[in-house]
């Protein structure tokens, strides 16, 4: 990955599949992408923030990351039992 300080998030969710997934709609589309997850670190995934998969992107990209994953949202919403594990973009 480039320089981290660099890249900024855009998501951070509760697992490393669905940060995958996310990566995966924003490549789709163009955007470059990491996913800085639970499983690069030694804490369980249910500790916290300690446990969230992190997506990142270039800055320059941030706005545009964004305004994707709000769509995705729009037309797929997130069941009201999931709600609690989403935390949604910043």
């Amino acid at each position: 990955m480039k320089d981290e300080s660099e890249w900024v998030e855009v998501a951070s969710v509760g697992n490393d599949e669905e940060a995958a997934l996310i990566a995966g709609l924003l490549q789709s589309e163009g955007v470059p992408c990491e996913v800085e997850g639970p499983s690069a670190t030694p804490w369980p995934e249910n500790l916290g923030a300690f446990g969230m998969s992190r997506v990142l992107v270039p800055p320059d990209r941030a706005d545009e990351a964004r305004r994707l994953l709000d769509e995705q949202r729009r037309r797929s919403p997130v069941p009201a039992d999931e709600e609690e594990t989403e935390t949604g973009v910043e």
